[in-house]
């Protein structure tokens, strides 16, 4: 017989808001919720079990969303009494709390291009399974791109993203348990990649200008595989490599031709800073990876690939078994984007809004004394003394952001905010709230 349904299942009658068929989908339905007013501070969220049952999927697809919540700070698990939303900070309000969200990493909507217009602009022809995998027009977009930015051009193709390309080419030339380099902090996704391929990350120390030489060095001497690196707009760090920093990394990693070395170029077209690359001709397997993520959207699964030319064969032969070629609508979804007569206008604007927005934080956070990185990019990372206390105490006072140790391997802790969406007064306002944590000794002091 059906278990009958209780208030306790739907204690604050909002639960019809939470929609979503996978973990990630449910916790951001409960976060709009939240900043819609329709769960209050302190109040319970639907039991793990009922969610479950109305929305049809795993309990542990339920208890994976709420435990994200909880570890961003939006909700705090009560044992027996389930799962609340997070309290207040003493002598708030506790009525309805507006949420500013500044943890996703996501690039500002109002700033991407209008894809669905374009494409309906555009002719898209069918393709069958015995045509090129990739768009010839979209492929010469690319080469000149990478041209004009005095890349070496190798064999150019395209990847469902930059982490299908990244897995592909790790899968083509290493086996489980070679060690890879990798930045610290570094991109929670390459982490998390890493683990489930069975490749142990050595951590190398970053500053405003990238990896250090000297951690760069101590990777190489133990004995690493393969390295993995930001040239520009470092996540979440923000480090971008400057003429002389590139100088330096190249002379340390010169003498390891036979490296495989990855660049992530994820910024490249919104950076101020000029294009760089470790990649030489003499070096035999290289792959600068270009996502269109932050310029065309998080939602164009694609990235350009510029590979050696025995990388390139590795990995087709490899593809060939698996995701064969990246959708053609979603190749000509970006050749209409990247073509269209609006889109340098679109990148500049896109790209000078994004440096405003990271110096508002920037300026905010000098003038209370906290130090803060990001040099590039739409992140800051701000060393903290406890990234969990303060992720609480933030979401508390309506801010999500974004703790420190899924990106954290040896690093010391931090939060790590998002800035693509900041006003100038939200920036002013969370550096009070940063200025008033580190009076308690919970926010590191500027140098």
């Amino acid at each position: 017989m059906a278990r009958q349904r209780t208030s306790l299942d739907d204690p604050t009658g909002a639960a019809h808001l939470i929609k979503g068929r996978t973990a990630n989908e449910i916790s951001e339905s409960i976060k709009a919720a939240i900043k819609q007013g329709a769960f209050r501070s302190g109040e319970a969220l639907p039991a793990i079990r009922a969610l479950a049952e109305r929305l049809g999927v795993n309990r542990n697809t339920v208890a994976s969303a709420y435990r994200h919540l909880s570890d961003a700070g939006v909700i705090e698990g009560k044992g027996r009494q389930g799962s609340r939303v997070s309290l207040q900070a003493e002598g708030a309000s506790r009525g309805p709390t507006m949420l500013h969200d500044i943890g996703g990493g996501n690039p500002d909507s109002r700033l991407l291009p209008d894809v669905k217009a374009m494409l309906s602009q555009s002719v898209w022809l069918p393709r069958g399974y015995e045509d090129p995998p990739d768009n010839p027009a979209l492929i010469d977009f690319a080469r000149r791109q990478l041209s004009d930015d005095g890349m070496p051009l190798g064999d150019v193709w395209i990847a469902n993203g930059t982490f299908d390309a990244i897995e592909m080419i790790l899968r083509a030339y290493l086996q489980p348990g070679d060690a890879i380099a990798v930045e610290d902090p570094c991109f929670m996704t390459t982490l998390g990649l890493l683990k489930e391929l069975g490749f142990p990350p050595v951590p190398m120390a970053v500053d405003d200008h990238g990896v250090l030489p000297s951690a760069m060095e101590d990777a190489l001497g133990m004995g690493v595989k393969a390295m993995i690196l930001t040239p520009r707009a470092h996540n979440p760090f923000g480090g971008s490599w400057t003429p002389k920093r590139r100088d330096e990394l190249a002379r340390v990693i010169g003498r390891y031709e036979d490296l495989l070395l990855i660049e992530d170029d994820h910024f490249a077209p919104l950076s101020p800073f000029k294009p760089v690359t470790l990649v030489s001709a003499k070096r035999p397997n290289w792959a600068i990876v270009r996502s269109v993520s932050k310029y065309v959207g998080p939602d164009l699964r694609l990235a350009f690939v510029d590979s050696s030319d025995g990388l390139a064969r590795k990995v087709s032969g490899l593809a060939a078994f698996s995701y064969r070629w990246v959708s053609g609508v979603l190749q000509q979804a970006v050749l209409s984007t990247v073509t269209s007569k609006d889109y340098p206008r679109i990148i500049r604007n896109a790209s000078q809004a994004y440096v405003a927005r990271r110096q508002y934080l920037l300026d905010a956070l000098m003038d209370a004394g906290i130090e803060a990185h990001g040099a590039d990019g739409i992140n800051v990372w701000i060393p903290v003394t406890d990234e969990q206390a303060i992720t609480r105490r933030l979401m508390e006072a309506g801010w999500i952001v974004r703790p420190g140790d899924i990106f954290r391997l040896e690093s010391g802790q931090a939060i790590r905010v998002t800035v693509s969406t900041l006003t100038d007064r939200e920036a002013r306002e969370l550096a009070a709230l940063l200025a008033n944590l580190q009076r308690q000794g919970a926010v590191q002091r500027g140098a």
